[in-house]
């Protein structure tokens, strides 16, 4: 399902008039939002159905796949289980997420060309929501370098910058845009580790072990909007001095 729109005050729009998205912004945020989920849906089908118990199996006996729990160590035979539901998982996560991530761009790009249809030539299609998004494909693209979602977070705000307060909640909502895959995508591994655990006899490691993960899922999100609030901010205040 595609953002929605919000539609912004002519005074407004006449003052970001030199801070307005072009089109092609849009059309090629869409269009990296899809090869992105395009690509987890071939790692996800990789493991789906090319990943078996067989080749997994070697794996275990060759000693390149090793898992120790905290109270005992495991037999092979149970390594094999575990790792078996963890891949499981993982390719399930790794498809629905791309697939996700597909069907996200096409509604972004129909409700974007709908947009634009709506307005002027001369008039802006502007919306938070678009600069969110934009801020956590900046994210994405920057995640090899520490704290990306302070950079996304900045665009965005840049961008929503109109004297409405709105740029820190802006910048806000794309560092949690930007932690949405990762989140999906830890949660079906997640689901992986408590099922290959109670698989194991150890559903009560299972229990810890997914809460922690969920903790941490928590957090990251958090983090996330933090740290894109705080680029929000910095956005908002350089768009203020921009002539």
């Amino acid at each position: 399902m595609g953002p929605t729109e919000t539609s912004r005050p002519a005074d407004a729009a006449a003052s970001e008039s030199e801070r307005v998205l072009p089109a092609f912004v849009d059309w090629i945020l869409a269009a990296l939002i899809a090869v992105g989920g395009l690509a987890l849906t071939v790692g996800g089908a990789a493991l789906t159905f090319v990943v078996d118990r067989a080749m997994l199996a070697e794996g275990v006996e060759s000693g390149e796949i090793t898992i120790l729990v905290f109270e005992r160590d495991l037999t092979e035979a149970e390594m094999l289980d575990l790792t078996q539901e963890v891949v499981n998982w993982t390719g399930i996560g790794l498809l629905v997420t791309g697939a996700g991530l597909a069907l996200f761009a096409v509604g972004y790009a129909v409700t974007r060309h709908r947009a634009h249809r709506r307005v002027p030539d001369e008039e802006p299609a502007s919306s938070d929501r678009a600069h969110a998004v934009l801020g956590a494909v900046v994210t994405a693209l920057l995640s090899f370098i520490p704290f990306s979602a302070v950079a996304g977070g900045a665009v965005a705000g840049y961008f929503e910058h109109d004297d409405t307060g709105r740029s820190v909640s802006v910048g806000a909502l794309s560092g949690v845009l930007a932690t949405v895959p990762a989140i999906a995508i830890t949660a079906f591994v997640t689901v992986g580790l408590y099922a290959g655990l109670a698989a194991v006899g150890e559903s009560g490691l299972g229990i810890v072990t997914a809460a922690a993960m969920l903790l941490g899922l928590l957090f990251t999100a958090a983090f996330g909007a933090g740290l894109g609030a705080v680029g929000g901010f910095a956005g908002g205040r350089l768009a203020e001095r921009d002539p």
